[in-house]
């Protein structure tokens, strides 16, 4: 027992580091969280590490959108190699005329020389002390196996796999329309325990995309149902309409149309249960100034910590951000399985 709470605080450090750097790969290669990618290689010479990140694979491949995680010791296994570039505003101003021949040498520089470099802190270059900070060092990959994006951040070496096939892309559609839909819900001041049927009309006639979206909600409906938890079809939209609007994916305008057992006000669309309240023991989450109800027990399951911070990312978009749950300024711990306390009280969110 005291063996796992000394060593419990190393794991969620290991966690975000390869999260945190994944997410700057993404930005990197212009991959939006939403897109699924194969796989996140995480490659470090100390066995705990990797031990460390691989009882942790659960969280990290949510957090991340990837298939799966791999750990390794082998950097030679992935080619993995340092390059490096002066920083010119430095250097440039530092070594003046002699700046073009030092530049050319530290361009020159192999991966040995530069992990020598990284672990003194400098090197002299052509009679002159160069500080490891004084150069734009990243690694470069040249694996045959994957795409492979590579970047290092506090210590821990991450190889991201950024080749997105056709499978992974209409995955990542699906997830931007169940995006769309959650914010025609908000803005139709929906409540989750409200009974709605969601509509499409997509013209995959057309050359904006349109096919590739037809294809994705076809194929992936079921992942949309699931996430906005009501039926969605592309059949003609019922009479009972909440609210129809156009929205855009990707540079693709659809048509999506949320209909219900519902009343319309004249201030606009306003949704409640017949009662005014959800139908069950509920709270409120609230982020950013938005607000939500959320039901205590849903289709037979007892909501848990766990539960409910995937059902907060999915409401408010926060996908790929670590968000933190608290109540009269309490956190609320991830491992809490029984949320029944939370009933008729408000829950803050940040992230």
């Amino acid at each position: 027992s005291s063996g796992i709470n000394a060593e419990w605080p190393l794991r969620p450090g290991v966690m975000q580091s390869v999260i945190e750097t994944g997410r700057v790969l993404r930005d990197r290669n212009t991959i939006p969280i939403k897109y699924p990618l194969k796989e996140v290689v995480l490659v470090d010479a100390d066995p705990a590490t990797l031990s460390d990140a691989k009882s942790l694979e659960s969280y990290i491949v949510s957090e991340m959108n990837v298939k799966k995680l791999t750990v390794s010791s082998d950097k030679q296994k992935y080619d993995v190699k340092l390059t490096a570039k002066p920083n010119h505003m430095i250097l440039g101003k530092r070594l003046k005329k002699d700046f073009k021949a030092v530049s050319a040498a530290i361009v020159k520089l192999t991966d040995v020389e530069l992990s020598e470099m990284k672990e003194a802190g400098h090197r002299e270059i052509l009679g002159h002390d160069i500080g490891y900070d004084e150069l734009h060092v990243s690694y470069e990959v040249k694996s045959e196996s994957g795409s492979y994006a590579a970047a290092s951040m506090h210590n821990v070496l991450v190889l991201l796999d950024c080749t997105l096939d056709q499978e992974m892309f209409d995955e990542g559609l699906a997830r931007e329309v169940i995006n769309r839909i959650q914010k025609l819900r908000k803005k139709a001041k929906l409540v989750p325990t409200d009974k709605i049927s969601i509509f499409h009309k997509i013209d995959s006639t057309k050359k904006d995309g349109s096919e590739d979206l037809a294809r994705s909600v076809r194929n992936y409906q079921d992942l949309i149902e699931t996430g906005v938890k009501s039926p969605f079809s592309g059949e003609p939209a019922q009479d009972n309409v909440i609210i129809s609007e156009e929205v855009e994916v990707k540079g693709c305008k659809f048509l999506l149309t949320l209909c219900g057992d519902v009343k319309k006000s004249s201030s606009g669309p306003v949704v409640q249960w017949p009662g005014g309240r959800p139908a069950g023991e509920y709270f409120t989450v609230v982020y950013n100034g938005s607000s939500r109800e959320v039901l205590l027990q849903s289709n037979g399951h007892r909501l848990t910590a766990m539960r409910l911070e995937n059902e907060v990312k999915a409401m408010f978009g926060l996908f790929g951000r670590t968000v933190s749950l608290s109540l009269d300024d309490s956190p609320i711990k991830c491992s809490t399985r029984d949320l029944d306390f939370l009933a008729g009280s408000t829950v803050t969110v940040t992230a």
